[in-house]
């Protein structure tokens, strides 16, 4: 049994703050605080997220799994219910809807529209020419959520099990999903295909193959395909493994601020934006 998760929920609580955004003198990381995290999500992307999770949480059909990393940690490679992965490894509802908002919120400073606080550090980062990166697909509930949120935007989402990548396809195309594109692959692979390609990235999220490593070498090869960029990272207190990978990635200087939540790990890779490392109860 992992009790690591357990520990590391009540280490964060005793050393995390609150999202009301007291005593951050960054007014980006104000602002994402305030109107983001604290923010609401659409309507319509929480509708289609939460019927989609409700119609694969009553799914009994039974897929064999691939998986090419450790996965949710457990059962992999069995053949398994599309309910019991909707439990154990679609990502929790208020996550998918926070990186709905993320993802929203950067498109808004895109077209020149202010959440709340208009500063220098709102014009510094720009998602004109980059597309959305999704690593591990699994049904598709956070790429719905991220492609909703930006629908001029193209979302590659990367799921290295082809039956799961099938069924995401059919999910993000019957929930209105168009700019989402399912990438078949083992991760690096594909972040190596889409290098190739020239692809530039705007905002990634890394939601599976959970060892430390893994997530460090995903973060580096992301990071050469953009120069500003948001990457979140899931699960970080998964194992101890996984924390001291995202500690080390903290450390090392990849982006000037950086924020922890109970579940993710946040890099702000974004020119002048005032340093911060953030830790919040969400």
């Amino acid at each position: 049994m992992n009790l690591y998760p357990a520990v590391a929920y009540f280490r964060h609580l005793l050393t995390a703050g609150s999202t009301a955004g007291h005593g951050v003198h960054s007014p980006y990381a104000f602002d994402f605080l305030t109107t983001v995290v604290s923010g609401k999500t659409d309507g319509n992307i929480m509708k289609h997220t939460r019927d989609l999770r409700r119609e694969m949480l009553s799914d009994t059909r039974r897929v064999r799994v691939t998986d090419l990393g450790t996965g949710s940690v457990t059962k992999a490679g069995e053949e398994r219910c599309v309910a019991e992965i909707a439990r154990t490894t679609a990502v929790p509802r208020r996550e998918a809807e926070l990186l709905s908002r993320i993802v929203q919120g950067a498109e808004y400073r895109v077209q020149g529209k202010q959440l709340r606080v208009q500063s220098m550090e709102h014009g510094a980062w720009s998602m004109e020419k980059g597309i959305i990166l999704e690593l591990g697909t699994s049904l598709g509930i956070s790429a719905l959520a991220m492609a909703l949120a930006a629908p001029e935007r193209k979302v590659m989402t990367v799921e290295g099990c082809p039956a799961l990548a099938e069924i995401a396809r059919g999910n993000l195309i019957r929930h209105g999903a168009s700019n989402a594109v399912v990438m078949n692959m083992e991760f690096a692979t594909a972040l190596d295909s889409l290098k190739k390609e020239g692809q530039r990235i705007s905002f990634a999220f890394i939601d599976g193959n959970h060892r430390g490593p893994a997530m460090t070498e995903y973060v580096r090869k992301i990071t050469e395909m953009g120069e500003e960029m948001i990457i979140v990272l899931d699960d970080i207190h998964l194992t101890k493994e996984m924390y001291l990978a995202w500690q080390s990635l903290v450390a090392s200087g990849v982006a000037p601020a950086t924020m922890e939540t109970l579940r993710l790990g946040i890099i702000f890779r974004l020119r002048s934006l005032t340093p911060g490392r953030y830790r919040i109860r969400y």
